[in-house]
């Protein structure tokens, strides 16, 4: 096995550069803006992305050639379906403004994350400043956030649901961390960032992402892995631990058993509860197959289509990824969606198979495992241009990219 420093990394990339974007990232996917709230009032994440963009243009060096990446091509088309689909849209002018923010954050995000982060070492460096940087964000909401209800609320920006699937997206980053060959620092913080983690998205009363804890967690105990080397018999004396601490946490239990009560459920019964949302939905993206009812117009079409048949026109949330984004970018988005996701996981088989570095294995499996939690949640939430899943799509074009470097390396050293 060789080592991931033996990747080399390009001369032409300025440390400083290199900080700015840390920075920039790091405000992206961890939000400090909303706890503190001076940073918030400059809107860090457009106006430091494109100081970001000038600074990296303003260097001579030579770019990688992120065209010929799969996912980088499929995220394009993508972003044209949403924008061909504006003069369609329920309500134009919102589409418009919101595709132009969302499509300058995110391919400033793609474009610059896969230009600069092209060592091993960087991104691990970056994965560990994301961990402890949700890990602030999870102390905070323990301190400042309302528990009530048998839910804990933080801020505007995100719900109790969305809390879950914002935390769980990068819980399983924290394992990279704690093995005997990282610093002691590393190791506890790592350690204290999961325990802060698994709190908060269980006081969250998000049953969406209870089952996508458990299927992480069930991937981390039971799936033989590089990363987790422990008995059977040792998984499993964590599991009754973590089951006898439950005990010792303030949740609402009961919310949680409802997940077993379908009969009664009303998300399942109701007019208003989410398998009718989700066929309206459906029946939104075949009845504008190609542009789709616009960008982040979902509730505005739902509205309507109430009111069409004969009740109250209330607008509603998607409630699912899937079903979000193909009523409103059409099948063709739909896909391309389903397409990059697939990607994901057969990127990081791919890796886990054929790398050479343990240690790039190692990360590639708790992408991997960290996907499953962030797709799982995904399905009972609107969060389909979600930074934290453009953040894995990016991150797979990342891992696909240092392989190749490795291999070219091997075969030249051959």
């Amino acid at each position: 096995m060789t080592k991931p420093e033996e990747i080399t990394e390009r001369p032409d990339q300025a440390g400083a550069l290199f900080t700015i974007f840390s920075i920039w990232t790091f405000i992206v996917l961890c939000r400090p803006q909303d706890y503190l709230s001076l940073l918030g009032k400059i809107r860090p994440s457009l106006t430091l992305g494109l100081i970001t963009l000038l600074i990296y243009f303003s260097n001579s060096g030579k770019s990688e050639k992120i065209s010929n990446d799969n996912q980088f091509r499929m995220y394009r088309y993508l972003l044209m379906v949403m924008i061909l689909g504006v003069p369609f849209s329920y309500y134009r002018s919102a589409s418009m403004k919101d595709v132009f923010y969302y499509a300058s954050i995110t391919t400033m995000f793609f474009y610059l994350f896969y230009q600069l982060v092209n060592t091993f070492q960087k991104l691990l460096s970056l994965l560990f400043a994301y961990c402890s940087g949700v890990a602030v964000y999870a102390i905070y909401i323990l301190i400042s956030g309302n528990f009530s209800s048998g839910r804990i609320y933080f801020g505007s920006m995100f719900d109790p649901n969305d809390i879950a699937y914002f935390i769980i997206s990068f819980l399983t980053f924290n394992f990279l961390f704690i093995s005997k060959n990282n610093r002691g620092y590393m190791r506890i913080i790592s350690v204290i960032n999961i325990l802060i983690s698994l709190i908060v998205i269980l006081k969250t009363g998000s049953r969406g992402g209870l089952i996508a804890l458990i299927a992480v967690l069930a991937f981390l105990l039971f799936k033989k892995s590089s990363t987790i080397k422990l008995s059977i018999v040792t998984k499993s004396a964590f599991v009754l631990i973590a089951i006898i601490s439950l005990q010792f946490i303030s949740m609402d239990t009961e919310r949680y058993k409802t997940i077993l009560d379908v009969q009664d459920d009303y998300n399942i019964t109701g007019e208003e509860g989410r398998i009718a949302i989700w066929k309206t939905g459906m029946k939104l993206m075949l009845t504008h197959p190609l542009t789709g009812v616009g960008f982040n117009r979902f509730y505005e079409a739902v509205g309507q289509d109430r009111e069409k048949r004969g009740l109250p026109p209330k607008w509603q949330t998607a409630h699912n990824s899937l079903v979000q984004i193909g009523a409103e970018t059409g099948i063709i988005g739909l896909i391309l969606f389903c397409l990059m996701s697939l990607n994901v996981f057969r990127i990081t088989r791919l890796v886990i198979d054929k790398a050479r570095s343990i240690e790039l294995v190692k990360l590639s499996e708790m992408a991997r495992v960290g996907f499953i939690g962030l797709f799982i949640s995904a399905m009972f939430l609107s969060q389909a241009y979600s930074i934290y899943w453009a953040f894995y799509i990016v991150l797979s074009a990342v891992l696909k990219h240092l392989l190749d470097k490795e291999t070219e390396t091997a075969e030249i050293i051959a």
